[in-house]
């Protein structure tokens, strides 16, 4: 059952601007009920929907989502969802495609546990960073291909700063996956942003010591006459 209103964008702007013209909330019931399903509310300046709350379907003075509309175009801003924890979608103006989806903890609402980022082409998922307890700095981003939605490339941060701690990349060799992993040594960014700018040149060198093994390795090698694919 819906309640019904007027198309506000058909009416001349005189109309709109009277004091007594009186704007309703378009109210959907559940089917053979009285408990409201959604509650859409609209722009006094167009008259288009700029809000749709939606209700929990067992509890219905539970609010379960709520869609965000811009005013003028009517395409979908942003939607705030509460299941086992709060999240907030945000929409692209222009295409209506998912731009971002920033999901919060589960005890704390003012914290921030990840965001998910989306490619605009493919709309699925490019970038995953995901926050320490603080919800504040992050520990980890995962950046995928998403036109195959694999992972290619995660990137460490040392804790309670924004150093690198180190970056692994993948690549996929049919049913094999390889994964190279380089460590920093001090490399510090100024915004996590630019991860995607980085100079992996900064990886950490062999310390002497490493190396004294290294070489000590090889010598026994030839002495006992193995090979490196022995080892395998």
């Amino acid at each position: 059952m819906i309640n019904v209103f007027k198309d506000f964008t058909m009416l001349p702007k005189s109309v709109l601007n009277k004091k007594e013209f009186n704007f309703e909330d378009e109210i959907t019931y559940r089917k053979n009920s009285n408990k409201v399903e959604s509650v859409t509310k609209f722009s006094e300046k167009t008259g288009r929907r700029v809000q749709t709350i939606h209700y929990d379907y067992f509890n219905p003075s539970k609010i379960k989502s709520i869609d965000e509309f811009d005013e003028n175009s009517g395409i979908r801003l942003r939607t705030i969802t509460f299941s086992l924890f709060k999240s907030v979608t945000e929409y692209d103006i222009a295409s209506g495609k998912k731009l971002r989806t920033i999901n919060y903890n589960m005890r704390d609402e003012s914290k921030i546990s990840s965001i998910h980022e989306y490619n605009l082409e493919y709309g699925r998922i490019s970038k995953v960073s995901v926050f320490r307890n603080d919800g504040k700095t992050i520990s980890m981003i995962k950046e995928l291909n998403p036109e195959t939605e694999m992972i290619e490339k995660c990137i460490n941060y040392k804790k309670d700063s924004n150093v690198i701690s180190s970056v692994t990349k993948y690549y996929f060799d049919g049913n094999k996956t390889v994964k190279t992993t380089m460590y920093y040594n001090g490399f510090v960014f100024s915004r996590p942003k630019q991860t995607k700018q980085t100079d992996f040149g900064g990886f950490r060198p062999q310390t002497l010591k490493e190396k004294v093994k290294t070489d000590k390795l090889i010598d026994n090698l030839f002495k006992n006459k193995l090979t490196f694919s022995m080892l395998s």
